[in-house]
């Protein structure tokens, strides 16, 4: 098994512990046993144990999901179609990913400031910013009306609280929000 491979085993297992018992419950040991080796090759791979572990998975996971926020704003077409990606985007962190998701969020209090500051700065600069600025430029374009971060967080919350198991999921909740956030003639 080459490094790279280790590696990315023993994220992988830190993320399953981390999605099941959240950040205090989480065994090195465990996370080791999982991959099949000893606690100490872990910190060959991550000095900083446990810390360092969280910081390399919060960010794949930001970066990921950021990266496919990224794309689906950058679509050809009009704001309700790009609307209609990122909440496709959103319908696939449904379920479980959402709970990741607030594991993540819920360790920052569990980690040194200075963690919880790169992982908490990482998540708006790659997640919450493009998202803003998207509503930014709708804004500027007359498209909706209303504050760029409310319309973000509200957009956000209502694609991921919304049934989006169906294809036609998306479109509803396009429908739903442009219906309140589009100016008023």
């Amino acid at each position: 098994m080459s490094p790279t491979d280790t590696r990315t085993q023993i994220m992988d297992a830190f993320a399953e512990q981390l999605a099941a018992t959240g950040y205090q419950g989480i065994s090195l040991v465990g996370v080791g046993r999982s991959v099949g080796i000893q606690k100490p090759s872990i910190y060959h791979h991550f000095p900083g144990g446990k810390e360092d572990l969280y910081i390399a998975v919060a960010e794949r996971y930001i970066r990921d999901v950021g990266g496919r926020i990224s794309a689906a704003l950058s679509e050809p077409g009009d704001v309700a179609h790009r609307l209609h990606a990122l909440a496709t985007v959103a319908a696939g962190q449904h379920g479980d990913a959402i709970t990741f998701e607030q594991r993540i969020y819920d360790t920052l209090p569990l980690v040194s400031a200075g963690t919880s500051e790169h992982v908490s700065g990482l998540y708006v600069a790659l997640m919450l910013a493009p998202v803003t600025r998207f509503f930014a430029d709708a804004k500027a374009e007359g498209a909706v009306t209303g504050e760029p971060e409310f319309l973000m967080n509200a957009f956000l919350h209502l694609a991921r609280a919304a049934d989006l198991t169906d294809e036609t999921g998306p479109a509803r909740v396009v429908a739903l929000f442009l219906d309140g956030a589009r100016p008023r003639a």
